[in-house]
């Protein structure tokens, strides 16, 4: 029985201890670096895009607090359509349209150039003029119509990038 080629002889495998989870590789401290700068990044973007939009949240509340008020206070609205633009736009650009020239700007900043698409070409311009020289003129039916077209304009137009 002294024989070492002996199968009684042998003994377990013993299995390695597993790998420990800590520390990791140092391809993991590059990794988890480069997904926080990307977060902090997306953060910055998401944060400049939420100040930069700021003019047209306060617009909509100005906007429904002028719906409350109903028709006596539709002049205000062709004032927030502008006061909207030159926030969006230079001054040079938007300060002296009028007519039909500021109701083609309206319908150029959403993208419809052409007639089919002209929103503010037709109708709505027509209200918009009515609302701003004739304030008393609208009815209630008029002005929701205005309001809604204005609130439209707000939420759709594409101001150039800054």
């Amino acid at each position: 029985m002294n024989d070492p080629g002996s199968l009684q002889n042998l003994n377990d495998i013993v299995a390695p201890a597993p790998v420990a989870w800590w520390p990791p590789a140092p391809g993991w401290y590059a990794l988890a670096v480069l997904v926080s700068l990307l977060l902090l990044w997306l953060a910055f973007r998401g944060f400049r895009s939420w100040q930069q939009n700021r003019y047209l949240r306060e617009a909509l509340r100005t906007l429904e607090q002028i719906g409350r008020e109903g028709p006596a206070a539709s002049a205000a609205v062709p004032e927030l359509l502008k006061r909207v633009a030159l926030s969006a736009w230079p001054r040079a650009q938007i300060a002296g349209l009028v007519g039909a020239d500021w109701h083609r700007f309206l319908d150029q900043a959403v993208g419809a150039e052409r007639p089919a698409g002209a929103r503010f070409e037709g109708e709505a311009g027509r209200r918009l003029e009515q609302a701003a020289y004739a304030p008393d003129g609208l009815s209630d039916e008029a002005f929701r119509a205005l309001c809604s077209d204005a609130t439209w304009w707000i939420r759709h137009h594409r101001a150039p990038e800054r």
